[in-house]
């Protein structure tokens, strides 16, 4: 009998979100200072939309550390209510034109250069101690993405697809070999090596299911997954975009204090002001030498 996958953590409902932004003369906020679940905040100022993952109101503005580098944010209390603006129905994507889903991917920052040229290649990154976020989402969703490329595919007219496992992620390729003989297209590889030509474009697995959603839903994918190595033990967490390392850490009850953190292996050194973003995929927590 094939053991069963290590359990997650989820810690959904964070006390503050820390959107980050680089022009203040380009967000769009209420007067009541009142933000719903997925609301437009406004734009980067290369073009990018801000979204909110909660509903709640500003509170304030704070400089904070993200993977990528320091950034002015908007600190978001949360209501715990994640309410939206509008409910908005599944939509049908073969009733969709390729204008609208082009549109739909550039709003949250997914749209690449694709064509019915293009393969597609998806990675899935692999440690067994440090990172095991896209095995857990292969365990859990092997069959929505699996539909999710298929549909993907067809809008564009690409006629392949590799889904990159790592050989030693057993439980990925379990999950897939369960479903996958029923699309064609969609094979599973081991090594992304041999697709250098510049007619492939890459996705993660978790950036699979968030184009699924700005399709099918005009939703942001509002969560990751983190992996968490305390005392040589992973730990891992589905956590919500934007939420404070320190406030994860202490409701976790990990005792950080006198301990090095190295966020994707790079240390950090001001654990009070960094926030997690889909970047960041291993946390790892050690004594200090």
């Amino acid at each position: 009998m094939a053991k069963k996958i290590q359990e997650y953590i989820t810690y959904l409902s964070p006390n503050y979100i820390y959107v980050p932004f680089d022009n203040m003369e380009l967000l769009r906020i209420k007067k009541s200072k009142n933000v719903y679940h997925n609301m437009s905040l406004g734009t980067t100022s290369d073009g990018k939309y801000i979204y909110s993952p909660v509903s709640g109101r500003i509170v304030g503005l704070k400089e904070m550390e993200y993977n990528g580098g320091k950034f002015n944010s908007l600190v978001i209390e949360n209501d715990f209510i994640d309410k939206k603006e509008v409910l908005k129905p599944l939509k049908n994507v073969s009733k969709l034109k390729k204008a609208e889903i082009i549109e739909s991917l550039t709003k949250y920052g997914l749209n690449k250069n694709i064509n019915s040229k293009t393969t597609l290649v998806v990675n899935s990154l692999y440690n067994k101690k440090y990172d095991l976020r896209d095995m857990v989402i292969n365990h859990e969703s092997y069959e929505e993405i699996l539909e999710a490329i298929d549909e993907f595919m067809s809008v564009f007219n690409m006629k392949n697809c590799y889904i990159c496992i790592d050989k030693n992620d057993l439980y990925s390729i379990n999950a897939y070999e369960k479903y996958i003989n029923a699309f064609l297209n969609i094979c599973l590889v081991h090594s992304n090596r041999r697709f250098k030509d510049n007619k492939c474009v890459f996705y993660g697995v978790e950036d699979i299911l968030a184009i699924h959603k700005a399709i099918c839903l005009d939703y942001m994918y509002d969560n990751t997954i983190v992996t968490i190595n305390y005392n040589g033990v992973p730990t891992i967490v589905k956590v919500k975009l934007y939420t404070s390392l320190y406030e994860l850490l202490k409701a976790l009850k990990i005792a950080y204090t006198n301990k090095v953190i190295y966020i994707n292996n790079k240390q950090i050194n001001n654990i009070l002001d960094f926030v997690l973003d889909s970047s960041c995929r291993s946390i790892i927590i050690k004594d200090r030498k």
